[in-house]
């Protein structure tokens, strides 16, 4: 554990959490699964006196660590004052790809030197552009981590904690975030804070739910309604609790609870709404969010994929962030003059027997740095050349000897087998989306526009190897990065911005994937790993 600063945590007087007492005093930790016990990221380190360990711990974590004092926030409840040190925070390197705004229409009437902020609030990171709307660029991206993921890495689990409580601190927390990345652009970009006249917002609804400070208690319960999808303008003093008088503050409007503002900034960057011929987007974060159509209408919906796609709920997942590792290939082994894949494992005629040797593994990391963890594309990658290995079966099974302990990537950087259940879940929700909306569709589908950090970096037929994908997005993609924030950028900058985003927001049917009765079979039938199940079909 890379350690940062020490902290003294007054004793808890009445049982709270070390979790809790971090969250009040406003100090970050990681806690993807919001301090139910189940990922073992909230690590700390006792500088002495460490508290005996939980069966929670004992269980998540090695004895190396529990040795060298090393506990997990969510199972520590302080019987006396304690020095801590935390884990040292990355999230500034954060990539932001596919800052791409190209050519746009600029609107009218701008003097020199006027400047806008553009903001992608994501359930993991957050991206933040300063656009200068006279040339209709962005002249400075700066990135971090979204701190609320002390709450969860999922929406699901933001919505539970501000529905127990904590909605004013995951809102004062988000603001304090949006607050440093304005103040980070401004210092990158050396201009005067007072040179920004605009700022817009766009994310899924449950992150602009929070930070506009509107109640989520609908969106935890069944139909789940949003409190409010319109479009929203005021002072940004209003919206993010500080900054100069008379800064316009925009939040950009939604479609539904499960698809937001961040799919209409999306789909508006891309012009995929003003298309003659069809088109599908999709966006994969904690959620997979899609839409097909084109200048006649749209149909969207969205899977619960969950966080895996973004490093949450694996062993060694991590966001992508420097050291993450991105990318693997799995080459042959040599063994007794011969080749083979994975020959370790392998038995009958593709094996000649004495073959002992486990496939050398290549990766690249964010940045070359040291490996840190698998974040989404990585750990998809992986999963991809252990199938290929035939070290997972289409079961998902991953074979021996790495069924207890996990296949090692990198030191400390491995996949075990819950993960792979992980990557199943979250690839048979997506690709079950996927062909029930483009079932839903009555036309033909052109382009396939794959958004969000993930989808950029990603290896299509890695992707369709797993049958995250169906065949067909191999010949018809286009990447976009981070679609939103691009979609904001040219949201400051063109003329009739703030109409186009309405009509797409008001021309979008949603398709209710958990009503649809074809939906359940499809999610089942892709749990496996196989050869793909395309059904002959081609969209374009």
């Amino acid at each position: 554990m890379k350690r940062e600063a020490t902290y003294r945590i007054s004793a808890s007087r009445d049982g709270k959490t070390l979790l809790a007492l971090l969250r009040e005093r406003g100090i970050y930790i990681d806690a993807p699964c919001g301090g139910a016990g189940n990922c073992g990221k909230c690590r700390v380190a006792f500088r002495r006196n460490a508290p005996v360990p939980t069966e929670k711990e004992r269980r998540l974590l090695t004895e190396s660590e529990l040795a060298e004092g090393i506990r997990l926030a969510c199972a520590v409840v302080l019987a006396e004052d304690a020095f801590i040190d935390l884990p040292r925070e990355e999230q500034t390197a954060i990539a932001a790809l596919g800052m791409e705004t190209g050519p746009v229409q600029r609107k009218s009437g701008k003097d020199g030197g006027r400047y806008g902020i553009a903001i992608d609030i994501g359930t993991t990171t957050l991206a933040a552009a300063l656009v200068d709307c006279d040339i209709g660029e962005a002249v400075a991206v700066h990135t971090a981590v979204n701190r609320q993921r002390a709450y969860g890495a999922d929406v699901i689990s933001r919505v539970k904690a501000a529905n127990e409580g904590h909605a004013e601190a995951m809102r004062e927390q988000i603001r304090a975030d949006i607050r440093r990345l304005v103040e980070e652009l401004s210092v990158k970009a050396d201009i005067e804070p007072a040179a920004v006249r605009e700022i817009a917002v766009a994310g899924n609804t449950v992150m602009c739910h929070l930070l506009r400070g509107l109640s989520c208690r609908t969106l935890g319960e069944a139909p789940f309604t949003p409190a409010d999808l319109s479009l929203w303008e005021g002072e940004c003093r209003e919206l993010f609790g500080g900054g100069a008088a008379g800064v316009k503050g925009t939040v950009l409007p939604g479609i539904s609870a499960f698809v937001g503002a961040d799919i209409v900034a999306g789909i508006y960057g891309c012009g995929m709404h003003r298309l003659k011929s069809g088109a599908f987007f999709l966006d994969i974060g904690t959620n997979g969010e899609m839409a097909v159509g084109g200048r006649d209408g749209l149909l969207v919906t969205s899977a619960a994929a969950g966080p895996v796609f973004e490093g949450g709920n694996l062993s060694c997942g991590v966001p992508g962030i420097p050291g993450a590792v991105a990318h693997v290939t799995l080459k042959r082994a040599i063994s007794a003059g011969r080749a083979h894949l994975g020959a370790d494992v392998l038995s009958g005629p593709a094996c000649c027997g004495g073959c002992v040797q486990k496939p050398e593994v290549f990766f690249e990391t964010i940045g070359g740095c040291a490996p840190t963890g698998l974040c989404g594309t990585g750990v998809i990658d992986l999963v991809s050349e252990l199938v290929r290995a035939r070290l997972i079966d289409e079961n998902g099974t991953l074979a021996d000897p790495w069924s207890e302990e996990g296949f090692l990537v990198a030191q400390e950087v491995f996949l075990t087998q819950r993960d792979i259940r992980e990557v199943q879940m979250g690839k048979s929700a997506i690709r079950a989306g996927i062909e029930t909306l483009a079932d839903a569709y009555d036309g033909k589908i052109g382009t396939v526009f794959l958004a969000g950090g993930f989808g950029y970096e990603m290896d299509v037929a890695k992707a369709v190897r797993i049958g995250l994908f169906p065949g067909w997005f191999k010949k018809q993609f286009r990447l976009l990065g981070n679609s939103s924030l691009n979609g904001v950028v040219r949201f400051l900058c063109e003329e009739g911005a703030r109409d186009e985003t309405e009509w797409i927001a008001s021309h979008a049917r949603e398709i209710n994937l958990a009503m649809d009765p074809g939906f359940g079979d499809r999610y089942l039938q892709y749990m496996f790993f196989g050869d793909e199940d395309d059904r002959g079909r081609s969209r374009g």
